[in-house]
């Protein structure tokens, strides 16, 4: 109720004052009276207007009062005091907006003004699977692009491969050790190599790639050691990102774009913005290394970015990728990272203003951490042994729905303690459950009416008049208004949370009033043509979510 009177009284004001004058109500609160016979709402944007103006408020909302009250959108509309605004919505608004709700696309807006929008997340390296903490962050990058494109953005989604550097031939080291062992030979990994054991899947994916190769390629071992890993290096990368690809596949998430790091170093981007920043004069060496001044841009400390060996670090590519963002003409960046990188952010962006580009350009979104129960007990893994959880177990022991609904019953920078147990319960404690049951009740409504020979229409949508009947369809058209919010704060758990409510509120109507009456076919076709906008107004919602939408439960 209180978008939709902003949205009247913005309209309102344009009108009477200009587009400037409108901002005003950014500013400005619209909330329940304290006694009801007062209204449906208040507001005191005159008492903030008339500054701008140069009236008194009650002068700026008579004006307000004179232009509304010919909208036929209110019941009344008056000024009260020195210069509030009460309001109380019509019934022909309550049928303008449900009609809008079955009938029409209410729900796209213009808020992104078509601002090119590059969406990085997940990124992970493809030296191991995937876990549930790159998991929820890919959740929480999908359902923003979505949202976003519905919301007026132009966005696009990248996933970063980092198949470059030091990771990938310590990936290559671990796989062609373990192929020595497999062979019969007593090995002993580095402390930092990678182990491959997962505890929970009872499987080892450098033992299982390791296979694999000398299968492949049976004469491995007889090579040189470097021309050896190499191989292995390489193997182990295309076929953990050929997984990787195939468990966001199963999480049903895409991306445009496939980035690589290595093409980066293969195309001379890396040594190319080195030099522009050289040229600046923010480059200087050190023991042998070169540095960058990040301090000169709000770092904490300088960064380097070649090593006394020669080597890059991760900070030069990252530096060369997101410039390369820049020169691709993206308006805006946001990349989406695991809580642990909140101490990278900024240095990325000091190197973003070295070069000469607005640091704020680039949105970072934190995702925090994924913990299991089970039997009301954490899972935990072995942390000596490196273990974690991987996406696909919980896929497999969930569903895909539940992993991907669940994965936003929080906000991002909040730390997510997932119920194994009850995401599996059909019972309506289960969120996914609640508002799949509440759109498949919604589908047998309307297909055991029409049997009975009751139809939907908006002829008689005068007679939504009870105070369940108008929540809802209020509710609905709020959808609008949440897709927005979402999108503006970068909040796409508000969809989950905008859902279950939308479901709370069908079920307090649906025991309060029957929906077909034989006694009353006008009032039931009208409330038929309620029941068709939420289901409507739901599927939609899951369908934002990429969460199925069912008929039948």
């Amino acid at each position: 109720m209180k978008e939709l009177v902003k949205e009247r009284v913005g309209e309102a004001v344009r009108k009477v004052y200009g587009d400037d004058a409108v901002a005003v109500l950014e500013r400005a609160s619209f909330e329940k009276p304290k006694r009801k016979e007062f209204g449906d709402l208040a507001t005191n944007v005159a008492f903030l207007l008339a500054k701008e103006v140069k009236q008194s408020p009650r002068a700026v909302a008579e004006e307000i009062v004179r232009v509304l009250k010919g909208s036929g959108d209110f019941e009344s509309v008056e000024v009260a005091g020195g210069g509030f605004i009460n309001f109380k919505l019509s019934q022909s608004l309550y049928s303008e907006i449900l009609r809008s709700v079955v009938e029409t696309e209410f729900y796209v807006s213009d808020v992104g003004k078509r601002e090119r929008v590059l969406l990085e997340y997940v990124s992970a390296n493809p030296t191991g699977p995937l876990h549930v903490g790159h998991g929820r962050g890919a959740v929480v990058g999908d359902v923003l692009y979505r949202i976003m494109k519905l919301t007026g953005y132009k966005p696009e989604r990248e996933f970063y491969i980092n198949d470059a550097g030091r990771q990938i031939k310590l990936l290559g080291l671990s796989i062609y050790l373990k192929a020595k062992e497999l062979k019969g030979e007593r090995i002993t990994l580095p402390e930092d190599a990678y182990s491959g054991e997962i505890e929970i899947w009872g499987r080892n994916y450098i033992r299982e790639l390791a296979e694999k190769l000398l299968e492949l390629k049976p004469d491995l071992l007889e090579l040189p050691e470097d021309e050896a890993v190499e191989i292995a290096a390489e193997f182990g990368k295309e076929e953990l990102l050929r997984q990787i690809q195939e468990d966001l596949k199963e999480l049903r998430v895409e991306f445009d774009h496939w980035f690589s790091e290595r093409e980066l170093y293969e195309k001379g981007e890396v040594e190319r913005v080195l030099k522009i920043l050289e040229e600046k004069g923010y480059l200087y060496e050190k023991d042998g290394a070169l540095w960058l001044k990040t301090t000169l841009f709000g770092d904490d400390k300088d960064r380097v970015v070649r090593r006394s060996n020669g080597e890059y670090t991760y900070f030069a590519s990252d530096i060369a990728y997101h410039y390369n963002k820049i020169e691709r003409g993206y308006d805006r960046g946001i990349d989406i990272w695991g809580a642990d990188h909140h101490g990278y952010i900024p240095r990325v962006k000091a190197a973003i203003a070295a070069l000469g580009k607005d640091p704020d350009w680039l949105e970072i979104i934190l995702i925090q951490l994924v913990k299991l129960f089970r039997n009301g007990e954490e899972i935990k893994m072995s942390k000596r042994k490196g273990n974690f959880i991987p996406l696909k177990w919980l896929i497999d022991e969930v569903g895909v729905d539940a992993v991907r609904f669940f994965f936003l019953l929080k906000r991002h920078d909040t730390p997510l303690d997932f119920d194994l147990d009850l995401a599996i319960s059909t019972k309506s404690e289960n969120p996914v459950y609640y508002v799949q049951y509440a759109h498949a009740r919604l589908c047998s409504v309307l297909d055991k009416a029409e049997e009975r020979g009751f139809k939907p229409s908006a002829d008689h949508l005068s007679l939504l008049n009870t105070e369940e009947e108008r929540e809802l369809i209020l509710k609905c058209y709020s959808f609008k208004y949440e897709l927005q919010q979402a999108a503006l704060k970068r909040e796409p758990h508000r969809l989950t949370y905008y859902l279950m409510e939308l479901a709370s509120a069908l079920h307090r109507f649906y025991n309060k009033h029957r929906v077909v009456d034989e006694e009353n076919r006008e009032l039931s076709s009208a409330r038929l043509f309620l029941v068709k906008g939420v289901r409507k107004t739901l599927e939609i919602g899951l369908g934002i979510l990429n969460v199925k939408a069912p008929r039948r439960m």
